[in-house]
């Protein structure tokens, strides 16, 4: 059982009733699959809108898969530790619980339409004094330390640090100008991106105590290889069933494929573009020996489908191995470069084309108009009848943050921004193009049985 099984390891010590069927970790587990920040994600795309016919995943299936995933890795290493009695280094806190739970997280900040919506709302709060812009995964950060509510007297999920630390797949507050190093494309130990936001600085600092620099923890390692994999194989095979992608006759893209993947990854630091092409070269012959037409209905090339991602599953998981030192986990190099050919193939047939990059204009558009107007009617009157009440409810938390005071208390753009941002955060796809709908008097329903108040 784990250190905080009476909440010694939890931000807000409150010792629970005695449940000795669970430990805090799977306690946390259970915390994050009952939140509705956890369950909106099924109104969130992975790549392709939510409302598509075909059945493709989207931000909580993805979710579901990559916990899934990332347990088996922490399986993994525990049997070739020496089986299930075998512990791992104390420092370590490697933990199945721990990588399953950061897992189920590590999407949960997403905005509506995803790494598109990102984009504009960190245009928008770039220009805000007093905020560092928007990411995804300090959101993420933000959402299960300070929005998600279960309990009254503080704000969150009060998960253990172990676990939210495992979540921190950059942990570093946004660091000024260049002065963050850029680590080898191989070394999983390090990230190139920020996870947390200054207002979220004393909950950073509580979780990151025992850590060293901006080393990854260990269970973080894991969770990141783990969202790669379903990356690399659950969204090749939606994008080959919807026909988007050709996997029976890859040869005759085969140099655009890898010119297109160069241009996208060869700026990374120690990345080898002859192992890139490589791999590339090895799975569009593979591809192309197994499946003989593009019709995901056959049943021979749905069994060859799964055949082929099975067999990069098994790749993939057995790729992780252990480390007597920090960050106590890598990540075999020959599968990092399999996996980045395999993502390759959604961004030239599916993320770099037209049908999706027009269609992702109309959705900036939509998030940035949203995200306008709402900001104009808070900064005018917080307490506006024309204001949603969990929006209002928001703006009114972060004002008796204390932990942010530094941030927002004088700073009245910063504070709307920032609720803005969380409202919109909060919201499904369908939710977003309703709402902005109405507020620019576009909409046909009903005043009556609206999902907001």
């Amino acid at each position: 059982m784990s250190e905080g099984t009476f909440g010694k390891d939890r931000r807000h010590p409150v010792k629970e009733q005695d449940t000795a069927y669970r430990d805090d970790y799977q306690r946390d587990r259970d915390r994050v699959l009952y939140s509705s920040a956890f369950r909106r994600l099924a109104g969130v795309a992975q790549v392709a809108a939510v409302n598509e016919q075909l059945v493709l995943h989207n931000r909580l299936t993805h979710s579901l898969k990559v916990a899934q995933m990332g347990r088996r890795l922490v399986q993994h290493l525990r049997y070739q530790a020496g089986g299930p009695a075998a512990g791992f280094p104390p420092e370590s806190d490697l933990n199945e619980d721990v990588v399953e739970t950061a897992g189920l997280v590590h999407d949960i900040g997403h905005p509506p339409f995803g790494h598109i919506a990102e984009e504009v709302l960190d245009q928008r709060l770039d220009r805000v004094a007093g905020l560092e812009g928007f990411e995804g995964n300090a959101q993420s950060f933000r959402v299960v330390t300070k929005l998600a509510r279960r309990k009254k007297e503080h704000a969150g999920l009060n998960l253990t640090r172990a676990t939210l630390n495992a979540i921190l797949k950059y942990p570093s507050l946004k660091p000024c100008g260049s002065c963050k190093t850029t680590p080898l494309w191989t070394d999983r130990g390090y990230g190139e991106k920020w996870g947390a936001y200054r207002g979220e600085r004393v909950d950073f600092a509580w979780v990151r105590e025992n850590s060293r620099g901006e080393l990854r923890s260990a269970n973080a390692v894991l969770m990141d290889w783990a969202d790669d994999i379903s990356y690399a194989t659950h969204d090749l095979e939606d994008y080959f069933r919807a026909g988007l992608i050709p996997l029976h006759g890859l040869s005759v893209d085969q140099e655009r494929i890898v010119k297109h993947g160069l241009r996208r990854l060869k700026g990374h630091r120690g990345f080898d573009e002859s192992r890139f092409r490589h791999e590339l070269d090895t799975i569009i012959e593979e591809f192309g020996d197994h499946l003989h037409s593009q019709f995901w209905e056959t049943r021979r090339n749905r069994v060859q489908m799964n055949k082929i991602t099975s067999g990069h599953l098994t790749r993939f998981v057995k790729a992780v191995r252990l480390l007597d030192e920090p960050p106590y986990v890598e990540v075999d190099e020959d599968s990092q470069y399999r996996v980045a050919a395999l993502k390759e193939l959604t961004w030239f047939y599916v993320i770099d084309r037209p049908p999706l990059a027009i269609h992702q204009e109309g959705q900036k558009r939509i998030i940035g108009s949203l995200f306008d107007r709402l900001l104009t009617c808070l900064v005018k009157s917080p307490n506006s009848p024309k204001i949603p009440i969990q929006l209002r409810v928001i703006y009114r938390d972060i004002e008796h943050d204390d932990e942010a005071k530094e941030t927002f208390e004088k700073n009245k753009d910063a504070r709307c921004a920032r609720a803005v941002t969380d409202y919109i955060c909060l919201l499904t796809e369908a939710q977003a193009v309703d709402l902005g709908k109405r507020l620019e008097g576009r909409s046909e329903s009903s005043m009556f049985g609206t999902w907001f108040n």
